[in-house]
Parts: C-alpha cells; structure tokens; sequence
C-alpha cells in the first residue's frame, strides 16, 4: 500500500467474454499469478457466445474459487460491462478483455492509483501476442500512455483500466448504444466532464491482443470508423474538434498513392487496408448519425 493512502475492500474484475473459448483460460490463469495480496474477485460475463465458453468457465469456477459468471441477456460489450459492474461487490471495478493477458502486476498497478483518484489506465503492451500483420497494421505507440486519437481528452482502453465503483454508479453505467468502437472512450470522457480525475497507471500492463487476420483486422477498424462522428455528436459541445476537410482530403490522396500496397505482402496490405476501412467507416457513419467526420 502506498504510504497515507487508505484501504481498499473488496476490488472486483470485470470481463466480457464472447466467443472467448481459445483464450479465456491463458487471461484466466493470468489472473490467478496476480501479485496484489488483498480481497478481489473475478466476474466473468458470457455474452452469446456460441462455442463452448460457457461450460469453459463453469470448469474453471472449480478451479478459481473467486471467480463468477453471469449471462447477459442481449450481445453487446457494454451490455455485459454494466451487468458485470451490477454484480460487483468491489468498491473499485476493474476491466479487461478475455483475450489479453495481465501482467502478473496488473490488478496491485490499477488499486494503487485507484487510492487516490477515481478512474484510472493502464498500460498496454502489444508485441507479445501479435505477430507482423497485427502490428503492422496498428502499431505500437512509442511510450505507454492513456490513449488520445482526437485532439480532445484522453482515454484508457476498456482492455486495461479501472474506477470506483460510485463513478460507473453517478454516470449511469457504460453507454449501450455504443457497437464496435467508442464504447469504452465515450464513458471516460463523460467522467472527465463531470469532473472526475483520470490519472494513468504504468504498472497496471496488459499484454493486448490486435485482431490476427486481415479480414478480421478490416472489420475491426471500420467499426472504429463508424463510431468517431458518434463520438463527434455527442461531444462537440464539449470541446471535440472536427475533423478538417484538408485533412481528411490529404489522408485519402496517401491512401490512394498506397493503393500497389494492395499487392505487396499481408502486413503491407493489412496496414493499407486498415486505413481504408477506418475512413470508409468515417463516412458511413456521418451519414448514419447526421455529423461529417471524414
């Protein structure tokens, strides 16, 4: 504990797990190595899964006596984020995903800054699990820190962050409209608005698992697309800027020039694809919710 910092209860986890069957049990057995020596506990919400993650975790219930499962009744990462912050007893709730890996430190790095302010990100490092495309299509920053993709307020990633539980309480829980990107951004920066401290925690380290294929890849960073002029309508009051034309222009010109990348090797064409797919979904979204976010 540090020094003149209070006591923490109970600190629960918290992971959505959807389909998570192939890497559930190595974030599990992750858990189980945590230095952090205090009360806390493990909540695993099953989100449609349709392989065999649920009979996966009623095995590992006999294994881990501290861990919980709970069945969301609709699909949806925040869906299950707000039933398993529901089912917390943990005075500070603590979020990761079901294919990373925490670090053995990670749970003692989240309380630690927890102590003293309420909401808190760690770190994620990104090459132990990902191979060449993975990383060449989002790459990994040169330092750890908490994220900032928009000129606007930080954010940690819903892999690798915690709060108190009062906080998710006062905002009315993650936001549920939210569907592949945005999700966990939008709740941070509402507590940032609301004044709530958010403080980065480099000792709390996730090791991050990116989307391994192409296709897969593509999907993911187009929903991330979609989601931004979602973000820009709820948030331009408050600050966000807009994206620039000139920009956006610029950005599609290098995308264009890029286009042999197409032809070249998987993690070329991976990291050239992905960036296509984020404006494609930049697009698509303005249209759906009205605000031009190229």
């Amino acid at each position: 504990m540090t020094g003149g910092a209070r006591p923490v209860g109970l600190v629960s986890v918290v992971i959505p797990a959807r389909n998570a069957e192939r890497t559930i049990a190595t974030q599990l057995e992750a858990l189980c190595g945590q230095t952090y020596p205090d009360p806390w506990e493990v909540i695993v919400v099953e989100n449609g899964s349709s392989d065999g993650t649920r009979p996966l975790l009623r095995s590992w219930q006999r294994r881990m006596p501290r861990l919980r499962v709970a069945v969301a009744d609709a699909p949806g990462v925040n869906r299950a984020r707000n039933l398993g912050c529901r089912r917390a007893g943990g005075e500070f709730v603590l979020l990761c995903d079901a294919d990373d890996v925490a670090a053995p430190g990670w749970v003692a790095g989240l309380v630690d800054v927890l102590r003293t302010s309420p909401a808190a990100g760690g770190a994620l490092e990104r090459r132990l699990l990902n191979g060449p495309v993975a990383l060449a299509a989002r790459p990994p920053k040169k330092a750890p820190a908490l994220l900032d993709s928009f000129g606007f307020l930080p954010y940690p990633a819903g892999a690798n962050c915690g709060f108190h539980k009062e906080l998710w309480s006062s905002l009315g829980g993650f936001d549920e409209s939210y569907h592949g990107g945005g999700d966990d951004t939008e709740f941070f920066w509402r507590a940032q608005l609301a004044g709530y401290r958010l403080e980065f925690a480099p000792h709390a380290v996730v090791h991050y698992r990116h989307r391994g294929d192409t296709r897969a890849i593509v999907r993911q960073a187009y929903g991330y697309g979609r989601s931004h002029p979602k973000l820009y309508r709820e948030f331009a009051g408050a600050g966000m800027p807009s994206s620039r034309l000139g920009e956006a222009a610029a950005a599609w010109w290098q995308l264009l020039r890029q286009a042999p990348d197409l032809l070249a090797a998987e993690d070329r064409r991976a990291a050239l694809l992905a960036q296509l797919a984020l404006r494609a979904g930049r697009m698509t979204g303005s249209a759906r919710h009205r605000r031009c976010y190229l």
